[in-house]
């Protein structure tokens, strides 16, 4: 059985060099030139909260307090629990798990964008795969596109120039977010130990890694593989120093978990200013089908699940002040889809529509954007899901046109106007 991109990019050196030959070749010659990016070029992070977030608890729209604890008489969250949004107090309020971004909230640092979703009539509306490949490509066409897909970002990183490192690095286990049409990214799971299986004798395994391809080889395609794989152990070096070189910013404190040790990485890569311009990062946990309030130890699931999100992003956001480069730097909190409405039968909640997007960063004009559905049973879409009142490619447009500097036409296809919360 053929392996997928994922397992091809984590099984050692010589995979990655090939899976993502033409840019990982040229970003690894450009290593061995020092080439260096501009100080000003601006970085997307976008977190894909993996499984469908649950907006609703997410977000809660204190006007309709009442209508959603009818529709979710076990799952709603009490009111005295919630956050209120500085601002915004009578009208929304963050899940109790959100503290740290409550906080970003009130000091201008994020945009909540309501109601983001596909349109109706896009393919694939309530399928993980199909709804993830609208999100990570910026097209409706579900997961039967009529072409090879690639990812909006990607088809932003086609038009850069190649730089010491991969203008995309994906750190999510999808990387088609950043694939282009003529470029790919570089996915690992941390920049420390690239392209050795990361243990305690990784310094050893990396120097007889490359003894292995020292020798000559036949002329030819052997010879120019062992070039390659020479050159993507450069690269490997090449991250690996700035993981070692890496200092966080004094006072600051990631937390001991695997979405913060990857923040870390993005704010190293950032910090290195070698030409990385989009980073996809992954949290995953979100299909809460069942259970979704069940505490384990003091905390619901689902709090969790932001609480452990909110401490990594609080954490990475800091770093990057403490650097001076979070003018640079915007994230972008996504999932595939909301949730539905109303509570199911298993204290869970099934595949739904619209969902709130979160934009945080010093590029960010913070405050409200988009309208929250309405949750009145007659305005209810599809058989009970909020319905979508900002087309997720008009955040797509707002990021490539205010923050990436570009023209959103050719990349999205058609007319998206952006919004406003990026200044």
């Amino acid at each position: 059985m053929a392996r997928t991109r994922r397992e091809i990019l984590a099984g050692g050196a010589a995979a990655l060099g090939w899976a993502t030959f033409g840019g990982l070749e040229r970003a690894a010659a450009a290593a061995l030139r020092g080439a260096t990016a501009p100080a000003a070029n601006t970085v997307v992070v976008a977190l894909n909260l993996f499984g469908g977030n649950d907006g609703l608890n997410t977000v809660v729209p204190l006007r309709q307090y009442q209508r959603y604890r009818q529709l979710r008489p076990t799952l709603a969250l009490e009111r005295n629990r919630l956050l209120p949004l500085a601002g915004h107090a009578q009208d929304f309020a963050l899940n109790p798990g959100m503290r740290p971004l409550a906080r970003l909230f009130a000091a201008g640092k994020m945009a909540i964008v309501n109601g983001v979703g596909c349109p109706t009539d896009a393919q694939g509306l309530f399928d993980h795969e199909a709804s993830q490949q609208n999100f990570l490509t910026g097209q409706t066409w579900g997961s039967a596109p009529p072409t090879a897909p690639s990812g909006w970002l990607g088809r932003y990183l086609d038009r850069l120039a190649p730089a010491s490192l991969p203008g995309g690095i994906d750190f999510s286990s999808a990387p088609l977010l950043l694939s282009g049409e003529t470029s790919s990214p570089l996915s690992l799971n941390s920049i420390n130990g690239f392209g050795v299986y990361p243990s305690d004798d990784f310094a050893a395994r990396y120097a007889a890694y490359a003894r292995l391809h020292a020798g000559a080889v036949a002329p030819g395609v052997a010879e120019r593989n062992r070039a390659l794989r020479q050159q993507v152990l450069a690269l490997g070096g090449a991250l690996q120093a700035i993981s070692d070189g890496y200092a966080v910013a004094g006072g600051v404190t990631y937390p001991p978990t695997y979405l913060a040790a990857v923040l870390r990485d993005c704010a190293a890569l950032i910090a290195a200013d070698r030409g990385v311009r989009a980073i996809a990062v992954g949290h995953g946990g979100f299909d809460t089908h069942a259970g979704q309030q069940e505490v384990s130890e003091t905390t619901p699931y689902h709090e969790g699940l932001w609480l452990t999100a909110a401490e990594a992003i609080d954490a990475f956001y800091a770093d990057l002040v403490g650097h001076g480069l979070a003018s640079r730097v915007l994230l972008l909190v996504f999932s595939e889809f909301g949730r539905r409405a109303e509570e199911n039968s298993d204290l869970g909640t099934d595949h739904g529509l619209a969902a709130p997007l979160l934009a945080i960063g010093d590029p960010v004009a913070g405050g409200i954007y988009g309208d929250y559905p309405d949750l009145s049973a007659e305005r209810l879409v599809l058989d009970g899901n909020l319905d979508v009142s900002v087309d997720f490619r008009r955040v797509y447009a707002t990021v490539l046109a205010r923050h990436l500097g570009v023209d959103p036409g050719p990349i999205l296809g058609g007319d998206h106007t952006p919004l406003g919360f990026l200044g």
